[in-house]
């Protein structure tokens, strides 16, 4: 469907209507691309609700600016196409049911109710080992029986589990009300699911402290799981975004023997695939992928030397994985995003910071995601690496590089961080 919308966009621009894409992020960025390359036009350019980026430009489009959604709505003639994993539900309940936007007028609109429930629980799930959960890593999260791997089972469960959590047949846990995602606890959800992420146990072959992949040899432990048959059955039930993102993650998924037909579905479909990768490894299937549907590549720096590379990651291998990140982004359809999580005391100074952003620089990136650990309070607790994260963000900006705000996998505690850092989000 990607390429259908796109082919429509590009249709009503060479007609002189003006086409927005919202918000400004990797997706979009991704579409964008594809636009110009499959039917050479461009779209009027980028909407957001980040005030930090209102008349700014990306890199990769340094031509298009990014308006707020006030801007672009005076002009009544404007339409919008709409692709996040994480919001689209609420960009589409926000100018339709808040601004009295037409439907007509959003090119990839789908029906969305405001609920008194999870925007996660509504559209992302991740299958685990035992359990679907939402995209959430807070303890009192629900986690629903996946059916013990029985794929058409676990799909029949899982949806019955997410309507019913929509309808309110089932009570949110206490925590989650307090949670900053869930606003009034009344959030903008859609029946269609807009993301659906493979999060196991796999073997990676770095050893990060902070990360959960970080365990003994799991080498052989993914070929339990089924990959794409769980998106063929979710696609048979007709539950499914027509913008859609798969999520590939934990442990260093381009080592898992089952990812070619993964490739080959999200290919077929031009589904967004999201990467999680330590990119030490050159995945050749990946980079054919990313010249022919789009990629994103998140990818955990944390570093800006070699010697602190190597003590975070437990592996001297730097220049290597330079050498692949250089590589990859020659695709035509590939997206990096880099990653710095502080660790403090480690990569809290200015000397790796700066290297870092030399990298980014050079890369052309567009959005860098600055974390703290969310499995240990000493990191919000560092004075030290609290300033080092401004000061991040301040030469990000320098460079004309946006920073992402990772409320969709992180703590309350981290968003509010963030927050009080860098203003409203």
């Amino acid at each position: 469907m990607l390429l259908d919308y796109l082919e429509a966009i590009a249709g009503r621009l060479k007609n002189n209507i003006k086409v927005w894409f919202c918000p400004a992020s990797f997706e979009t960025i991704l579409a964008a691309k594809m636009l110009r390359e499959k039917f050479s036009v461009l779209p009027a350019g980028f909407c957001d609700n980040d005030i930090k980026k209102h008349n700014k430009s990306i890199n990769s489009f340094s031509g298009l600016k990014i308006l707020s959604y006030d801007d672009v709505l005076a002009d009544e003639a404007s339409e919008f196409f709409v692709a996040s994993p994480f919001h689209s539900a609420e960009i589409i309940g926000g100018l339709t049911l808040e601004r009295g936007v037409s439907p007509s007028r959003i090119i990839n609109y789908q029906p969305v109710e405001k609920r008194k429930t999870c925007a996660r629980f509504a559209q992302n799930w991740i299958v685990e080992d035992k359990n679907f959960v939402c995209c959430c890593i807070e303890e009192y999260k629900p986690k629903f029986d996946n059916q013990n791997l029985d794929v058409v089972r676990g799909i029949d469960y899982i949806d019955k589990m997410r309507n019913d959590l929509i309808d309110g047949r089932i009570e949110l846990p206490e925590g989650c009300k307090g949670c900053f995602n869930n606003k009034d606890v009344y959030i903008y959800a859609s029946r269609n699911l807009t993301s659906f992420d493979f999060s196991f146990k796999g073997w990676c072959n770095y050893k990060c402290d902070y990360c959960s992949a970080n365990h003994p040899d799991f080498k052989g432990y993914n070929n339990r799981f089924a990959l794409e048959e769980y998106l063929v059955e979710i696609e048979k039930r007709g539950i499914l975004n027509d913008i859609f993102s798969v999520l590939y993650a934990v442990g260093e998924p381009t080592l898992n023997e089952k990812r070619f037909s993964l490739y080959r579905h999200c290919e077929e479909k031009q589904y967004f695939l999201d990467v999680f990768t330590n990119c030490s490894v050159f995945d050749k299937a990946l980079f054919e992928l990313a010249h022919k549907a789009p990629v994103i590549a998140r990818k955990s720096f944390d570093a800006g030397v070699p010697e602190t590379y190597a003590k975070i990651k437990g592996i001297n291998c730097f220049s290597k994985m330079l050498e692949n990140v250089r590589r990859y982004s020659q695709a035509s359809f590939f997206a990096l995003n880099p990653k710095y999580l502080f660790v403090p005391g480690i990569n809290d100074d200015e000397e790796n910071i700066n290297e870092f952003v030399k990298i980014c620089a050079e890369l052309n990136v567009d959005i860098v995601t600055p974390v703290f650990s969310f499995l240990d309070s000493k990191y919000f607790d560092s004075v030290r690496a609290k300033e080092m994260f401004g000061f991040l963000v301040e030469e990000l900006s320098n460079n004309n590089i946006f920073t992402a705000n990772v409320d969709t996998l992180y703590s309350e505690a981290y968003h509010k961080t963030y927050v009080e850092s860098f203003g409203q989000v």
